[in-house]
């Protein structure tokens, strides 16, 4: 059986703030040039000798093969990506006979990947790689290989119910953020949250810090205040941060 692992790395457009799916080009059959996720073979630890006085084996981790899943995962976002996401999380595996009629059986370990670093443009300047809507891939106008819609649309649904109570959004938006491009981001993945929300919830609990600077938001109007993330890991809350608005993005079943 064949186990691979699929990344969908998500980030906002610098300008427009939509959000978009890093896709690369296949090199190989089957549908070679055609775009999909990023992601690659689990390779299998080869295996040494096994050494008598400590019943051990010669091979060093990582020689020949992956010696644990976390191993894969950054061997495969280092050669293919290049850069370090700002958010990694593992969600629901999915397989079958029929991902990849090919080979038979196969399930892969899909993981979900927020970029919010400055130089994201490098990826789009890289001719295997571009950024694709998220929408137009929700929607099927953008059409991908395999499961892969499936894919995304999984990753899609964990992170939208998972930024409804905890503090993953912050981790899509830049290090410096106003309290209104969160609400707008929100807004975005189809959440409504109040500015006194975000203050009560992340500023005054100390998520959030004021960085002493501001950012002119509109020709009109005081600049706005920034603010960064000051906590080590992500933080969850009690109940949902915002409510659903009626026009939220849908995925499919």
């Amino acid at each position: 059986m064949i186990v691979t692992l699929d990344f969908v790395c998500i980030r906002l457009h610098p300008e427009s703030r939509a959000p978009e799916v890093l896709l690369r080009k296949r090199e190989t059959s089957p549908e070679p040039g055609s775009y999909g996720l990023v992601g690659g073979w689990i390779r299998e630890q080869s295996q040494g000798p096994i050494q008598p006085q400590t019943q051990e084996r010669t091979q060093k981790p990582g020689e020949g093969g992956d010696s644990c899943l976390d191993d894969a995962v950054h061997r495969i976002l280092r050669d293919k990506v290049g850069l370090a996401p700002s958010y990694l999380e593992q969600v629901r595996a999915q397989g079958s006979l029929y991902r990849d009629i090919a080979r038979g059986w196969s399930v892969t370990i899909p993981h979900l990947c927020l970029f919010n670093r400055t130089d994201n443009d490098r990826l789009a300047l890289q001719d295997h790689l571009r950024w694709a809507s998220l929408w137009d891939l929700l929607d099927s106008r953008v059409p991908l290989p395999f499961d892969h819609l499936t894919l995304v649309s999984s990753a899609y649904q964990a992170f939208v119910n998972k930024i409804k109570y905890s503090s993953l959004l912050l981790y899509l938006l830049p290090s410096e953020v106003t309290i209104g491009e969160i609400v707008d981001a929100y807004a975005t993945f189809g959440i409504e949250v109040k500015k006194q929300t975000v203050i009560n919830r992340w500023i005054k609990a100390g998520l959030l810090e004021e960085t002493g600077t501001t950012r002119a938001v509109s020709s009109k109007g005081p600049p706005a205040r920034l603010f960064r993330l000051t906590e080590p890991s992500l933080s969850y809350f009690e109940s949902a941060i915002g409510k659903s608005l009626p026009a939220a993005p849908a995925t499919i079943a």
